[in-house]
């Protein structure tokens, strides 16, 4: 087989696993990973995230945004150890407004609020 085939076969297996390889890029000193922002790849830069524990952390997050760092311990899969190792490189900022909370809506309360609203009582609605 040639060069040229061989490095061409080479690349054609090694091209699936590109997007995973670009993921791994390492952490520059000082560099922080905010977990209420960051995409399941860019936590998979961290040492000792893949694919599931990644995708763990993001899930968790859309029900439980964190309020500190700290709370990442509470995903499954993440140890006290591994946080440990790598608490230098995470931050939780605060959370995006639109995962944290909802639209603000407006809700009637009590007995009667789906009725329309009755006009004021003045000598025209009296009866006689």
């Amino acid at each position: 087989m040639s060069r040229l085939a061989t490095a061409a076969l080479a690349a054609a297996l090694l091209l699936p696993a590109a997007p995973a390889l670009a993921a791994k890029k390492p952490l520059a000193p000082g560099e922080r990973i905010d977990l209420n922002r960051a995409s399941a790849a860019q936590l998979m830069r961290l040492p000792g995230v893949g694919r599931k524990k990644a995708e763990a952390i993001v899930a968790y997050r859309q029900q439980h945004p964190f309020q500190a760092a700290e709370q990442v311990t509470r995903v499954k899969g993440v140890s006290p150890g591994w946080f440990a190792k790598v608490r230098a490189h995470l931050s939780a900022a605060e959370p995006p407004a639109s995962r944290a909370a909802g639209p603000k809506v407006a809700h009637a309360k009590g007995p009667g609020a789906h009725l329309p609203p009755r006009s004021p009582r003045g000598a025209a609605d009296r009866r006689p």
